[in-house]
């Protein structure tokens, strides 16, 4: 009857949600069994108590039964004894209790809408009328007990139904671990927030609450500690915020909490920057006031602190659309809780809709989003060339946005982003699948280059990535050596032994790795020689700079040196005239990309540039060890000295 283990819980939830109304139910009945005692004898208590007792036992416990929807089967039907009782007792075939029994079953059936429950009790309590006073009203009179009976009967059914509907919706819109509202109760609370102020004027804030050190605690003591903690954390946060309309939990280690400040009547003074600032502040304060003493789990104490990004929709802003307004707060809270990361533990951040571009990001924030579930980006493949002959090494995967409403977004702006608000992870899950797919169509029309793609930091520290990429990239059904995936040098040294680690598991599978901009942060050449990488990219910042700058020169040699100590290959990026290609070229490296050869183009315009790439080679540079000639650079011309 329950298909999955989540449906066994819901129903859990709502079992014993709706035991208070069982009660009352039954004593309802027994009410009614007694009135009647003196027409129909005491014995209708007996039955009515044992059925109490029996849809006791059955529904006790059921969260440690084996098969808990059958014994709760079991109980609902021990529940419509006493209906079955008032049947008997009100004249068998011709009761008018009948038409309860059906509506019980409806009502069960029905329990996800208020409406259809309302609408059937209506319906019977017209029956009960045409039953009881429409047919024989002299009947009714005579009867009054039965009647009784039957009232009462349709009242406990009433009960019963809307408080297990009224279960259900509460354990649909709690989180299971915290006991917390969830996201979704969030955003609909947030919404008619909107709606009251919208008449009475005032402020609204969204703060968005990141716990630090969970995933290291996490990690260490394991998930069902892991557990234990975050509903420790959960209630330290709703009893600090204890004047907040709603604490919710967003999603692992991230809470919400929503602050109201609305007018008491249209027109009265009001001190917006009392709320928008020194409130929200207060309550972010003394949630890390209340996160910073220890927590218990396992006779071990555990530390956490917590990140607050802060948003707020001041006094005379006008929200617009409600859905629209609640989006936007949502986002900008993000966005101020990445800042706040950003800036180091137990950091809060006010999120300032007066910025500039503000209102673009927020935007952006929402429809990116949006884009990614409705497959709306697009992915373009940039060629590597081999530097001497121009034919074509392998591709690079790049993401575009082009959208209905904010135009051409350049990747610069969208993947900064996605990276602070946590969607790059699920961006990357697309890239990873179109990467697979495409590659499927190379193969099978005999293009057998290597295509590569890139991991953001946030996607590394994903605890099942390397499953994620085995389950998409065996789609492809090529090997894994013809993928490169790319990394930055900077996201390889945080957490350097456990990334280290997965780089090792990912080149044991057969990727290919790179370190992508190396060069550009301070390195550390000590932790280099630990990365199994197989390509070292030269960051265009170098590249760009060899015309103007002897100290680039310098750099970009370095490094390909390096590569080569290292047994890596060296890749250069941002490669544009031909003065850069020979210099690369007598300095060693053999591979690049940039304008000079193509432009990142779209994934059916591959095929034509790998045919001309074979066709028209571009003649081989065979130069002795050169020295930099820097106007034969900016001019595009390479003379030896």
């Amino acid at each position: 009857m329950c298909p999955t283990e989540v449906d066994r819980e819901r129903l859990v939830a709502t079992v014993s949600g709706v035991g208070p109304a069982r009660a009352v139910m039954f004593v309802v009945l027994a009410g009614v069994a007694a009135a009647s005692a003196g027409e129909t004898g005491w014995w209708p208590l007996a039955v009515l108590a044992g059925a109490g007792v029996g849809s006791i036992y059955l529904y006790r416990d059921l969260d440690s039964r084996r098969y808990p929807e059958y014994w709760a089967a079991a109980g609902w039907l021990a529940t419509q004894v006493p209906l079955a009782l008032g049947i008997a007792i009100t004249g068998g075939a011709r009761s008018p209790a009948l038409s309860w029994l059906a509506i019980a079953v409806v009502s069960l059936v029905a329990r996800f809408s208020r409406p259809a429950i309302r609408a059937g009790m209506v319906f019977l309590g017209l029956l009960l009328l045409v039953d009881t006073v429409g047919v024989d009203p002299t009947w009714t009179l005579e009867h009054p007990a039965r009647t009784m009976i039957t009232g009462g009967l349709l009242f406990s059914v009433w009960i019963f139904a809307e408080a297990l509907l009224r279960s259900d919706i509460e354990h649909r819109d709690r989180d299971k671990v915290t006991g917390l509202p969830n996201q979704t109760k969030f955003s609909g609370q947030l919404q008619l927030a909107l709606g009251r102020r919208e008449r009475r004027g005032g402020t609204i804030s969204v703060l968005a609450v990141d716990l630090d050190n969970f995933g290291l605690a996490n990690d260490s003591l394991g998930p069902r500690a892991g557990d234990r903690l975050l509903l420790h954390a959960g209630a330290r946060i709703a009893r600090a915020a204890s004047s907040a309309e709603i604490v919710a939990r967003r999603s692992a280690d991230e809470f919400l909490i929503l602050l109201t400040d609305l007018r008491d009547r249209t027109g009265a003074p009001s001190e917006p920057w009392v709320s928008t600032k020194r409130a929200p502040q207060e309550i972010a304060h003394a949630v890390q006031a209340a996160l910073a003493e220890p927590i218990s789990i396992d006779e071990r104490e555990i530390y956490l602190g917590a990140c607050v990004g802060i948003a707020v929709l001041a006094e005379g802003e006008a929200p617009g659309n409600h859905e629209r307004a609640a989006e936007q707060l949502l986002a900008g809270a993000q966005l101020a809780l990445s800042s706040a990361r950003s800036a180091g533990p137990g950091s809060v951040t006010l999120y300032d809709s007066a910025q500039p571009n503000s209102g673009r990001r927020l935007s952006l924030i929402a429809r990116l989003r949006k884009a990614i579930d409705a497959g709306e980006l697009v992915l373009h493949y940039q060629p590597t060339v081999d530097l001497h002959t121009g034919a074509l090494k392998g591709v690079e995967a790049l993401a575009r946005w082009e959208d209905d409403e904010l135009g051409v977004v350049p990747p610069s702006e969208f993947i900064g982003v996605a990276e602070e608000t946590g969607l790059i992870e699920r961006l990357g899950v697309w890239v990873m699948d179109e990467v697979a797919r495409q590659a499927r169509v190379w193969d099978q029309e005999g293009l057998d280059f290597e295509i590569a793609f890139n991991l953001s930091p946030r996607q590394l520290w994903q605890p099942h990535l390397l499953s994620r990429m085995r389950t998409s990239l065996e789609a492809a059904k090529v090997p894994f050596d013809r993928f490169v995936v790319e990394i930055t040098e900077s996201s390889a040294l945080r957490d350097f032994d456990s990334t280290v680690a997965l780089l090792r598991e990912m080149t044991a599978d057969g990727f290919r790795l790179a370190i992508d901009d190396f060069g550009v942060e301070l390195s550390s050449l000590s932790r280099l020689l630990e990365i199994p990488a197989h390509v070292l990219k030269v960051d265009r910042s170098f590249i760009s700079a060899l015309a103007t700058s002897p100290d680039a020169a310098v750099m970009v040699q370095m490094i390909i040196q390096l590569a080569d100590k290292l047994g890596m290959c060296a890749h250069a990026e941002g490669v544009e005239t031909e003065a850069q290609r020979r210099f690369l070229l007598e300095n060693g490296c053999h591979y690049g990309q940039g304008y000079l050869f193509s432009k990142p183009k779209p994934a059916a315009e591959i095929p034509n540039f790998h045919l001309g790439s074979l066709a028209s080679r571009v003649i081989p540079v065979q130069l002795d060890a050169p020295t930099l000639n820097l106007d034969a650079l900016s001019d595009g011309r390479v003379e030896r000295t």
